[in-house]
């Protein structure tokens, strides 16, 4: 059984429609300053990620395939296939979970479509304004597809950056390769039944390899598509479709994904949140109140008797670890962050490292931190007025509060352009010496100029 949407057009055939439209030439200048500044933080994380074991297990994995030589993997002096050039940066974009974010998709917006898209633009040639509207174009559908199967989506354990992300990339490799809209509809179609990540993989190589597996499957369904192969157009609303498999037993608003499609973008409402931490965005309201009450209060870690955390109900299905063991984990471990902030004073990429995970010190503090859902946020209502309220008692007996409603960073209180351009420098600095990562910075901000984008997936290469 399916349902009819107006004009008799399905879901994706909407979708397609909007993708083919899109333009660089119509895209008002909030909507390229916001995808500017979200490739510029993703380009910054893939290229920190990409030293990651996680990245080089991916890449060893492709090290032995005979592939063309036609798309960069970021970090490494290496070339390879599109397909596996996608597959390589999206894990690597994400390996550190520090990339941004979006309410609508429930997850991380900017890796699987920009892994997707830098990837065939580079073999494309293509220009940075084209590179800007596939990346538009696919932001804009993965996020609109959210919009109608969230929360339930995510709440029944989909990786929602992996399972609609897909839709993303196939939209922006379509962009890319000038697909018709009967095609463009194929690729999103096969990218259904190409969808897939689950949460129960968090804390693991799996959550970033996700990222990788829909950025290259998002591909192969354009290239699939372009290539003649068909799928249901009616793949979303299908009785026996995507919507009906993934979404929870209810019917998805699909009225929320087809109206207003880019008007206006979700790049700018409800925007892009880009981390200040490389964790679990479920932590960082915590964190955000736990580096305020220990400055202000001068909290020293050895005085500290037990820590509580009041979370929104969805935090526990994302935060799967009490006590941290690795530095995967450490990311979703409210207890490990909170330990680590109040001894380190700072929660950025060393505390996640094997080695400070192990020390004895977060250890033994780890286990006097609780999380728990705080009653006024135990249900899906609470979620637009989301926040975290952090207790710290001491044992001089005092009993230090912070309630944190909007983590730094997110669209309500967003980092400047100072602030994203320097932890775009911290990140590259691991890979790329400073003229170079200046030269990527350049090159991104005045994107829409770059006659071909080879020029900057060459410079994201650790060939000096």
């Amino acid at each position: 059984m399916t349902s009819k949407q107006p004009g008799g057009l399905s879901v994706i055939e909407q979708l397609a429609a909007y993708v083919v439209t899109e333009s660089f030439e119509k895209l008002p200048e909030a909507t390229v300053r916001a995808a500017r500044r979200a490739i510029l933080d993703t380009l910054g994380v893939t290229l920190a990620g990409s030293v990651e074991p996680t990245a080089a297990r991916v890449r060893a994995l492709i090290a032995h395939r005979r592939a063309p030589d036609e798309a960069t993997i970021i970090g490494t002096p290496l070339r390879t296939s599109v397909e596996d050039a996608a597959l390589a940066n999206g894990t690597a974009s994400h390996a550190l979970d520090y990339d941004d974010l979006n309410q609508s998709l429930s997850g991380h917006p900017s890796v699987p479509v920009l892994s997707a898209a830098l990837a065939l633009g580079e073999r494309q040639r293509a220009s940075g304004a084209a590179l800007l509207a596939a990346f538009v174009a696919g932001v804009e559908i993965e996020a609109k597809l959210g919009r109608a199967l969230n929360p339930a989506h995510y709440e029944i354990g989909w990786h929602a950056t992996a399972t609609l992300g897909v839709f993303g990339a196939a939209a922006s490799a379509a962009k890319l390769l000038g697909l018709s809209a009967e095609r463009t509809a194929n690729a999103l179609a096969i990218a259904a039944s190409m969808a897939s990540g689950i949460k129960a993989n968090f804390g693991t190589d799996c959550k970033p390899l996700h990222v990788g597996h829909a950025a290259r499957c998002g591909i192969e369904a354009a290239l699939l598509a372009e290539a003649g192969f068909t799928g249901n157009p009616r793949a979303l609303e299908h009785g026996d479709g995507f919507g009906a498999t993934h979404g929870a037993g209810s019917r998805p608003a699909w009225e929320l994904t087809t109206a207003g499609l880019g008007a206006p973008h979700d790049l700018v409402d409800p925007g892009i949140g880009v981390k200040r931490f490389p964790a679990c965005a479920s932590t960082h309201q915590a964190l955000d109140a736990t580096l305020a009450l220990a400055e202000e209060h001068a909290i020293d870690a050895k005085a500290v008797v037990a820590v509580e955390c009041g979370v929104s109900y969805m935090a526990p299905h994302q935060l799967i670890y009490d006590q941290a063991e690795t530095g995967l984990q450490g990311k979703f471990s409210m207890p490990y962050c909170i330990a680590v902030a109040l001894l380190d004073r700072t929660v950025g990429l060393a505390q996640f490292a094997e080695a400070r995970v192990r020390r004895a010190d977060v250890q033994a503090l780890m286990p006097k931190v609780r999380m728990f859902v705080h009653p006024e946020q135990a249900t899906r209502q609470s979620l637009p007025t989301r926040f975290t309220e952090v207790a710290i008692r001491l044992d001089d007996g005092r009993r230090l509060e912070r309630r944190v409603r909007q983590a730094k960073g997110q669209p309500q209180d967003p980092l400047t352009d100072v602030e994203l351009t320097t932890k775009f420098h911290d990140c590259a600095a691991r890979v790329l010496p400073r003229e170079r990562a200046e030269s990527v910075l350049a090159t991104v901000q005045a994107l829409e100029t770059a006659p071909d984008v080879g020029g900057l997936a060459r410079m994201l290469s650790s060939v000096r």
